[in-house]
């Protein structure tokens, strides 16, 4: 019975509290090493280069301006999977046979109640391809609808670290999965661009929680520390509305959500769990491509996101767990006391 009063306190005690937020150290914090490499873009109004690896730091860009072909010219819009982060001080480019190192500000943990088993995600600025005549902002996001065309992505391959020296690969290729050789020509091997583990891919980033009641269309901040449902598919984005793509992120940023258990990581003796703190974004010489980054960030697990008398885990504790916890009442008792 202690245990219901003690569940019925919180409650009453925690109406309306929000769920915990991340913090500046939940995404990198440093850059360690940046190698621009080649072909880097400029920025074709300013004509400043995109090489300025501070812009990796911190959350993913939540709102950027029109460039006057894809949105209004100057205005301030939110980021959403049909027109991503695009200014230097957004995003940095990985030019070929280029190389950036982040460090993040804790250590990214896998840990078992991660949304969907992924420990840490990577933000780029890839994007679902609409005409080229649309404003994406002119109207409602109903009215948009994507063109039947792959996502546009300059995939860079990704490595992660606990020390900043001992590095592990998301590769296909064995050979190149531990400790890989960076300066061999032929990184990351023959397979290292299958597979779904690439930054500057998909899912392309959302700035903005999608609210259809409101006058503008886009609520609060979406979360960047909450993977996408991997049953949400790339293909699922196209020739569809941006409404009915943003409405399948809920909640989540989007992003490039990867799982850190398949690596040889030493555990830490005190959690007995993997972890990293580096991460390394690497773009082959044969290429053909210059990625964008524009964050990274460590997977909020359930217990961190939710309060402990958050039932119904809807991000609040409010009237609606107090009715859940009613209903489940001396459930899963054998005496109905405890």
């Amino acid at each position: 019975m202690k245990k219901l009063f003690a569940a019925v306190g919180w409650i009453l005690l925690g109406a309306l509290a929000e769920a915990a937020v991340y913090d500046a150290n939940d995404f990198a914090v440093e850059v360690v090493e940046y190698v621009p490499g080649g072909g880097i873009p400029t920025h074709y109004w300013t004509g400043q280069p995109y090489n300025n690896p501070q812009a990796a730091l911190g959350r993913p860009t939540v709102n950027t301006v029109g460039d006057g072909t894809a949105a209004p010219p100057g205005q301030t819009v939110p980021v959403v999977p049909v027109y991503p982060a695009w200014l230097p001080s957004e995003v940095v480019s990985i030019g070929f046979g280029g190389h950036l190192v982040l460090r993040f500000g804790r250590r990214v943990y896998d840990v078992p109640d991660n949304p969907f088993g992924k420990d840490l995600i990577v933000f780029g600025n890839s994007f679902q391809n609409i005409s080229g005549s649309q404003y994406w902002l002119m109207g409602n996001p109903v009215l948009l609808t994507t063109l039947n065309k792959p996502c546009t992505k300059e995939p860079a391959v990704i490595s992660v670290s606990q020390d900043g020296l001992n590095w592990f690969t998301f590769t296909m290729d064995e050979a190149y999965r531990v400790n890989p050789d960076f300066s061999d020509p032929n990184f990351p091997g023959r397979y290292g661009f299958l597979g779904d583990f690439f930054a500057d891919a998909f899912a392309p980033t959302l700035g903005r929680v999608y609210e259809p009641a409101l006058p503008e269309w886009w609520g609060q901040e979406t979360d960047p520390t909450l993977p996408l449902d991997p049953a949400v598919l790339e293909t699922d984005f196209r020739n569809t509305t941006l409404a009915q793509i943003a409405l399948k992120y809920g909640k989540s940023a989007g992003g490039t959500a990867l799982d850190i258990s398949p690596f040889p990581l030493p555990v830490d003796p005190q959690t007995g769990r993997k972890w990293i703190q580096y991460i390394r974004f690497d773009n082959p010489r044969t290429s053909g491509a210059t990625p964008e980054i524009d964050a990274v960030a460590r997977v909020r697990g359930r217990s961190e996101r939710f309060p402990a008398a958050d039932i119904t885990e809807d991000g609040r504790v409010d009237l609606k767990d107090l009715v859940q916890l009613s209903a489940d009442w001396l459930k899963g008792t054998e005496d109905g006391v405890e």
